[in-house]
């Protein structure tokens, strides 16, 4: 048996052993599950504004025991624990033996080891069973690839009346539309390519948890989704009521896309047998492509997003990029009831050279609509203007310079 080649890590607070990555990734390049121990530094920033979501949650709901069931090195737990306010414990799991036995060593390097308990298992078994006795109050599935399989009984471990549950997924091809036949058979809609398929994936991952959710008895309120390299995540507030659930059958629904014109609609899936026609752009009649059924509802809460704020400001030991892109997330949060828009893609649908983002939104803020970045694309804008005005000012615009 190889002797694993570890190296020292920080994060946040946490100082922390894993299997080298350089040394472990020289060939491939990036970390792979065939890792002694995974531990992806590139999801740094997401572990930044997890922390600050988490501490965020606990002003609204005190938690007392919290799961992350595959854990790897234990850093995610580890800094939650550290770097978040309250005494609350938690219970980790990983079926490596490996992984199991680095991340005791880390909690005994952050004394943490009164807090935390590690289980050698199958999550999903684990899920159930360490959770009969006593509910957890915030489970963190993050996989490699998709969380669907761990769903269900994550959902199940959590505390009957309210819980905080986050998901990541890093299968893109079949959340972004390489294979939508695979996002069908995982996620419960189809995936399509678009300018917006990251917006997509990351409802296709909320529509998922809503239907299982309400298998349970249960109804979800999204406080704040990341979509970034090579992952989309979401949190969400669980709580056990049907009849909340049964009012949320409506924010299911269908994005409808023409790749030639550019326009797009949602539609409820409640109102889909009676879907007025598409209405394309001039008198084009290209193919329009669907993706869903998926979460057409709100993807952030105002109150949760200005808590979280609030948490970052009073310091913490994050990355740059933590600040900018919870500061997006804010700016967009009210204009999320249609796909973002790619400028950059919108003119090269109609061989356009692109104005700045900026100069397009000032003439839109100016035309009464309302507009933001959004942290999805760097080239993108979210608006409640029609994309026949958003195409129209850019040729303006244009046409103007």
């Amino acid at each position: 048996m190889k002797m694993t080649v570890l190296k020292e890590y920080t994060e946040g607070l946490v100082t922390f052993l894993s299997a080298d990555v350089d040394h472990y990734t020289a060939e491939k390049g990036q970390p792979t599950t065939s890792m002694p121990v995974f531990y992806n530094p590139r999801m740094h920033l997401n572990r930044d504004i997890s922390v600050i979501f988490t501490a965020a949650y606990q002003e609204r709901r005190q938690m007392d025991l919290i799961c992350e069931p595959l854990a790897g090195s234990g850093v995610r737990t580890l800094r939650y624990l550290k770097e978040c306010p309250g005494d609350f414990e938690a219970v980790i799991f990983d079926a490596n033996p490996t992984a199991i036995e680095i991340a005791r060593e880390n909690a005994k390097l952050n004394n943490l080891t009164d807090r935390v308990r590690i289980v050698r298992g199958d999550a999903k078994v684990l899920l159930l069973n360490e959770s009969r006795e006593r509910r957890f109050d915030f489970v963190d599935v993050d996989p490699f690839g998709t969380p669907a399989p761990f769903l269900n009984p994550a959902i199940q471990s959590m505390h009957p009346h309210q819980g905080l549950l986050a998901l990541t997924a890093t299968d893109m091809p079949a959340l972004c539309g390489v294979y939508p036949h695979v996002a069908q058979r995982k996620y419960g809609g189809r995936s399509m390519r678009s300018p917006f398929t990251h917006e997509t994936a990351v409802r296709l991952l909320m529509g998922l948890a809503f239907v299982t959710a309400g298998m349970n008895d249960c109804s979800i309120e999204p406080l704040a989704v990341l979509s970034t390299d090579h992952y989309v995540r979401v949190w969400l507030d669980l709580k056990a009521s049907r009849s909340i659930a049964n009012a949320q059958s409506k924010m299911m629904g269908f994005v409808r896309y023409c790749p030639s014109c550019f326009n797009i609609d949602v539609v409820p899936l409640p109102e889909m047998e009676r879907a007025p026609p598409f209405e394309h752009i001039g008198d084009c009649s290209g193919r329009v492509k669907m993706a869903g059924p998926l979460w057409i509802g709100p993807l952030f809460d105002r109150e949760f997003l200005a808590t979280a704020k609030k948490v970052e400001t009073q310091g913490g030991q994050y990355q740059k990029r933590t600040r900018a892109m919870l500061n997006l997330m804010i700016q967009e949060q009210d204009l999320t009831e249609r796909p973002y828009i790619d400028l950059h893609a919108l003119c090269d649908t109609y061989g356009l050279t692109p104005p700045r983002r900026q100069d397009i939104m000032d003439v839109l803020s100016e035309k009464g609509f309302s507009v933001s970045r959004t942290h999805f694309r760097p080239t993108a804008i979210r608006t409640d203007a029609p994309v026949e005005t958003i195409l129209r000012t850019v040729n303006e615009h244009i046409g103007a310079g």
